[in-house]
């Protein structure tokens, strides 16, 4: 009896530590941890093939995709990035269809087929009225996805008090065929603000636009299990380091803590989220202090040689999302040849 009352004391105790942790970090910086250690895991297949070994690695491989989001939201942040990607380790991004920078990416894009660039599917316009965007299609098709300004709303939860599913899931469609419609060809697709996930009937929606365009998604962790199932292909873990503290009056925090994920990674497939960017005087009296210093931090951490060495030393193996993609057009093939027998 002492035992087990023990034990349960033991797992009261340790859940608590767990949750003053969680609870202790900012809410963005929380979604990193949150997304890192429940989203995790380490899937197979029917016979026994780990991702790693699907896309033609060892099963002691360190994949790790990193990846740019933001792409088009303004020029500071597509040049970054851009440029970030030249260095090496960042491979993938994906581009915001209604933002402002768009039709210069698409340009990029187009010159460049090689680049591995995926759908930022948007509904929010983060800065208010010094810089909006509204949604792809017209007020008058998606009233619900717009604010008093004719802009997209600004926090997600505001789109969450008005958002129609019906209507968002038009919009999301929307941007993209435009990106189709430019003569690119995107390898995924992922969500601003993750906005999918707070809807399950909007998560479906784009798990259909996912498999009828071909596009690898990033899935509420709820899903994961039904959707490798269903032979959709996306990482084993996914991370984001949003707002970290003490990175204001010491830019080098930014860079201990991704040092130290590095080490920590294990044998698998691994996806980290990024937002690097110029940052000029303009963009940074936009975005504000915090974003300033984690955008203009990840710009400087991915672009270094010295965490590129890191890596070398590590034996990770940096991929991008178009040999994800290629995995799940063979399994989506597969499915409907089953379906069909």
């Amino acid at each position: 009896m002492k035992k087990k009352r023990f034990k349960i004391f033991t797992t009261i105790l340790i859940f608590t530590g767990l949750l003053v942790v969680f609870y202790g970090c900012s809410i963005k910086y929380r979604y990193g941890l949150y997304s890192g250690l429940l989203m995790g895991e380490a899937t197979t297949t029917s016979k026994g093939l780990i991702l790693a070994e699907q896309l033609g690695y060892s099963k002691d491989s360190i994949l790790l995709i990193v990846h740019a989001d933001d792409i088009g939201m303004h020029v500071d942040q597509t040049d970054g990035t851009f440029d970030a990607m030249k260095k090496g380790m960042v491979k993938t991004g994906s581009v915001m269809v209604p933002c402002p920078d768009f039709n210069r990416v698409a340009m990029i894009w187009k010159d460049n087929a090689n680049l591995d660039l995926g759908i930022h599917l948007t509904l929010n316009s983060d800065w208010g009225k010094k810089y909006g965007w509204g949604a792809v299609l017209p007020k008058n098709q998606v009233p619900s996805l717009y604010n008093a300004e004719g802009n997209l709303w600004g926090t997600p939860n505001d789109l969450r008090a008005h958002m129609d599913v019906d209507e968002a899931a038009l919009e999301f469609e929307a941007q993209i065929v435009k990106v189709l419609q430019a003569g690119i060809k995107p390898t995924h697709m992922d969500a601003h603000y993750g906005n999918y996930y707070d809807s399950s009937d909007l998560a479906s929606r784009v798990m259909q636009l996912s498999k009828k365009y071909n596009l690898p998604m990033k899935p509420h962790r709820m899903h994961r299990k039904k959707m490798r199932k269903l032979g959709y292909v996306f990482p084993d873990s996914m991370w984001m380091f949003f707002v970290l503290y003490g990175e204001k009056s010491n830019p080098d925090v930014r860079k201990r803590v991704y040092d130290n994920w590095l080490k920590e990674l294990q044998p698998g497939v691994h996806e980290v989220v990024i937002h690097p960017s110029y940052m000029s005087s303009q963009w940074s009296s936009i975005v504000g202090n915090f974003n300033s210093y984690l955008r203009k931090g990840d710009y400087k951490y991915w672009s270094d040689p010295e965490t590129k060495a890191l890596a070398e030393k590590l034996g990770i193996i940096f991929i991008g999302y178009r040999e994800l993609q290629l995995l799940q057009t063979k399994n989506h093939s597969k499915h409907f040849e089953k379906s069909n027998i």
